[in-house]
């Protein structure tokens, strides 16, 4: 059965309809009449109801009419769970008295189904919901094409010439620092065109940085971001002038590329610059703004430019639009190029605008009927070819918005509750959308599954941007453009969604806050007005900032998700970070999703959850001080379960049968019982394991049988873990659902040939081998779906001296990070066509079985970035040893090479490659 889901635009009245059927199947001594009273409240919402859901696939604006009632059925709808809830709650804990209880709380009950139709009578007549409406929308298919256009990103049609104008601009040979800002309007493409440039000139710079600031700045994270990319060493906390000066004498003396992404203000612009050091060295530095007054002053300061991006041709915007939907420009039908036209018209020109509606057209069946496009391009009215560009905007993302299901227009509202420029960890989105009730079963599809197919459904729609993949090939990360997000907030204030403090803005309408995102930013000024807000009827809680600022969560009582994220003010020191007591955490009933980051004294917290009988995720990010976590006292109803190392977990973790995520988990020597334990946890699917002491004694026979029981396993790493030699190699049967294998410290003798090319479906390896045979890499390569490979070998490579790739070797692969004592990789034509990042790790004075390196690199057609480390010997042994490596002895009579020769060795076989490397060669 198909259950109901929460709704932005009905409120909870799936929930709350599922829960009045479920009040009537219970066997209570209900007073005379309240059953009665519970079927017609129910057949009456259910009616008003079904009027909702059409009203919510009308494209055109709703009247004023129907808004109201809509908004009062919402809100009626929440308040009716939530008094349901509360009361079903009390009926279930009544504990001792029990009858006296019980009897008070049927009373309850009873009052609040009188006082509930009463409500609703005052609704008036329900028919006027009730309007004609075209048919359904069909079902949409998944457009295969979006990583492609994805990966084509940096080539959108038209922007070619533009980058080659301002890479031109910056390549004069003047040797002052010159800036270019890149002016234009929201969605026209700034950020693309400043990524085409960076990514085309970066490595002719001794150091670079592409950085965003947002329209409400923190400029603290946004020089520590700067410094952080060029992997030095920083502390948010030091504050905007240290971390200036220290930019300073950083940059004195190098030739720099930095491109300060989204800027608003002058003032915010006025405090950046100060870190650049005009030294003569050529350095260059590139802004993206919308507005006007902002790019000139970005440029006055230094010798500047202003390059104002146009929007594109009709030429470029046909190519555009017809590439999204038929994947070709040449492939649109005759009947629909009239009407094409009209549209690319409407558009003006503005990348986003025709890939948002190019997206719509694509996700339809019938994408080539007349009909459709000309109901899109009536649909936009004429507001999209006369109102300013940010209005044109607006109405396209209210297009894309309207073409979705209830279900996805509720999830995306629910992006609203992240800040700007916020990569949104897709997993933990995911999360949370089922834990606040948006995402159902169906159709035999587990919740996780229906979450990401919603998750697809937004890139596929260009709703949302991917930011990062993970290692495995999926989308790891998501961002909002900034343009979009407004859109949404406004969305969500109508819908009364979410409620945003973040300072300087608020949200807050005149209903009851459903959920609360207070972002505090050094003033107590949103203090003030949380705390003369009502918070009792809060689903969810997302806060960030210092604890001096966070409200008592006593104001709270029907959280379902709450987020903490706690930082230390740059102004304050670390000892005027104060506890926080959150043991009021406890009688959150409703609660599903706690995620704490920088919280102190969690101990005394998380030794009680188990009274949190809905508790689905816990997840600890930081913590500050070690201690043990009673695993008992945790509630069995927990599907994930994330804490750091300084958590320690007892045993009895086979108390947490409903685990589908584990991490981390402390592999003990000496504790037999804990490794059986693990093997009872047959529905995990995420598993992290570490090793934080060795000692006496041997477990790995033992977690290999409960290893062999996790049938379900997607996921496993190991890390500072020493497992006997190929005790994984024994695992049987293979785990086949395997994406993701990192087990770099526990040893195999050899490739496990037989073991390992049964995981199909690995998309991620590290693994460690003590001797390479001459067929290993085509052993591994039999693993086609391979995305991300490190390979370290500990004694022995071939006897020819070289490790090969061959012509057909790894179709997927685009990460190769490979270890031994001298980079022996060799390369054939064809190998490995879509590999980007290559790394080594190699002895200063390695083995020198040939005198080549590398051979074969330029046929690395897609091989953008090459790094090596050049380890000292006895620092790379040091390594080694933690992997068993005790008894190879040293080949004194053996031909070495010397740093000085292995750097030019290496640097000979780059010069070979056709493209432009990001090059890093590093001493370690």
């Amino acid at each position: 059965m198909e259950m109901p889901v929460v709704s932005a635009l009905s409120g909870v009245m799936g929930s709350l309809l599922s829960k009045l059927t479920g009040l009537l199947a219970q066997d209570l001594k209900l007073a005379r009449g309240v059953k009665q009273d519970i079927v017609s409240l129910r057949d009456e919402m259910s009616t008003i109801n079904a009027s909702l859901m059409e009203l919510s696939q009308m494209e055109e604006p709703i009247n004023d009419l129907h808004r109201e009632l809509r908004g009062k059925v919402r809100e009626l709808a929440y308040d009716m769970e939530d008094c349901l809830d509360i009361s079903i709650h009390r009926l279930g804990n009544a504990g001792f008295l029990r009858e006296l209880k019980t009897l008070r709380a049927r009373h309850e009950i009873a009052k609040l189904i009188s006082a509930l139709k009463a409500r609703v009578a005052q609704l008036g007549d329900r028919h006027k919901l009730m309007i004609q409406l075209p048919e359904h929308p069909r079902a949409v298919r998944v457009d295969p094409r979006i990583q492609v256009l994805y990966q084509d990103a940096a080539n959108l049609q038209g922007m070619g010439g533009q980058k080659e104008k301002i890479v031109e601009l910056l390549q004069d040979g003047a040797p002052q620092l010159k800036v270019v800002s890149i002016l234009g309007t929201g969605g026209i493409g700034k950020t693309t065109l400043a990524n085409q440039v960076y990514t085309a000139i970066k490595g002719k710079f001794d150091y670079t940085a592409f950085v965003s600031v947002s329209r409400i700045p923190d400029l603290a994270q946004v020089l520590s971001d700067i410094i952080v990319q060029s992997r030095w060493y920083s502390r948010r906390q030091d504050g905007e002038n240290k971390l200036i000066s220290d930019l300073r004498e950083r940059l004195q003396d190098k030739r720099y590329l930095i491109v300060i992404d989204d800027m608003w203000t002058i003032e915010a612009w006025n405090t950046i610059k100060c870190c650049f050091v005009e030294n003569n060295r050529g350095s260059r530095v590139i802004t993206t703004t919308r507005i006007e007054d902002t790019a000139k002053s970005c440029c006055s300061s230094f010798h500047g430019y202003v390059y104002r991006m146009e929007p594109l041709s009709d030429v470029d915007s046909r190519i555009l639009f017809y590439r999204r939907i038929f994947h070709s420009e040449d492939a649109c039908p005759e009947h629909l190029k009239c009407v094409s036209n009209e549209i690319l018209k409407k558009c003006g020109g503005l990348p986003l605008a025709i890939l948002t509606i190019g997206s719509i057209l694509a996700s339809h069946q019938e994408v080539g009927s007349t009909e459709i496009w000309e109901k899109i391009m009536h649909s936009l009215r004429f507001q999209l070819e006369r109102s300013p560009a940010f209005e044109w905007l607006r109405h396209v993302f209210n297009l894309g918005y309207n073409d979705l299901s209830l279900e996805l227009k509720t999830c995306m509202l629910y992006l609203g509750i992240f800040p700007e420029d916020h990569k949104i960890v897709k997993d933990d989105l995911l999360r949370r959308w089922i834990a606040e009730g948006f995402v159902t079963e169906k159709h035999g599809a587990i919740q996780e599954e229906i979450a990401e197919s919603y998750f697809n459904e937004l890139i596929n729609r260009n709703l949302i941007q991917i930011a990062e993949f993970d290692d495995c090939g999926e989308v790891f990360s998501c961002r909002l453009h900034d343009i979009l997000l407004d859109y949404i907030i406004l969305k969500c204030t109508e819908e009364n969604f979410i409620t945003i403090i973040d300072g300087q803005h608020s949200t807050k309408g005149p209903l009851d806050v459903r959920r609360l995102s207070l972002r505090v930013y050094g003033n107590s000024e949103s203090n003030d007005v949380v705390e003369n807000m009502a918070l009792t009827q809060a689903r969810s809680f997302n806060f960030c900032g210092s604890t001096q600022w966070l409200p008592s969560l006593t104001k709270f009582r029907l959280l379902r998700v709450l987020n903490l994220d706690i930082s230390l003010d740059i102004y304050y020191s670390m000892d005027s970070r104060r506890s926080y007591d959150m043991s009021c955490i406890l009688s959150l009933f409703q609660l599903r999703y706690l995620r704490t980051n920088g919280t102190k004294n969690n101990e005394k917290l998380l030794t009680q959850l188990r009274k949190l009988e809905q508790l689905k995720t816990l997840e600890v990010v930081r913590e500050y001080g070690n201690f043990v976590l009673e695993v008992q006292m945790l509630p069995s109803t927990l599907w994930h379960l994330i804490l750091p190392d300084a958590v320690k977990l007892t045993s009895g973790i086979s108390h947490l049968r409903n685990l589908r995520t584990l991490s981390e988990f402390e592999i003990k020597l000496h504790d037999v019982g804990r490794m059986k334990e693990l093997g009872k946890l047959t529905n995990l699917r995420e598993l992290k394991l570490f090793q934080r002491v060795y000692g006496v004694g041997d477990t790995s026979e033992v977690l290999l049988s409960s290893l062999c029981k996790l049938v379900n396993l997607r996921s496993i790493v190991v890390r500072r873990g020493r497992l006997k030699e190929d005790v994984l190699a024994r695992w049987s049967p293979p785990p086949r659902h395997l994406r993701r294998l990192h087990v770099l410290e526990c040893l195999f003798s050899t490739i496990p040939a037989d073991w390992l090319t049964h995981l199909h479906n690995l998309s991620s390896l590290e693994i460690l081998v003590r001797s390479l045979p001459s067929d290993g890499i085509v052993l591994l390569a039999r693993l086609t779906l391979l995305v991300h490979l490190k390979l370290h070998v500990q004694d022995h490579v071939p006897q020819e001296g070289f490790v090969v790739f061959h012509h057909t070797a790894f179709p997927n692969l685009r990460e190769l990070w490979f270890r031994w004592e001298a980079p022996c990789l060799a390369f054939e034509a064809g190998t490995m066509p879509r590999l980007q990042s290559l790394g080594i790790d190699c002895y200063a004075q390695g083995a020198r079985d040939a005198d080549g390196v590398l051979d074969g690199i330029q046929h690395l057609g897609s091989l953008v970035e090459f790094q090596v480390h050049v380890y000292e010997r006895r620092g790379y042994i040091s390594r080694m040893l933690l992997c068993g490596d005790l008894k190879r002895p040293r080949v004194e009579e053996q031909r070495r090479w010397d740093r000085t020769s292995l750097k030019a060795a290496l640097k000979e076989a780059i010069r070979k490659h056709p493209g432009s490397l990001r090059v890093v060669i590093i001493d370690m």
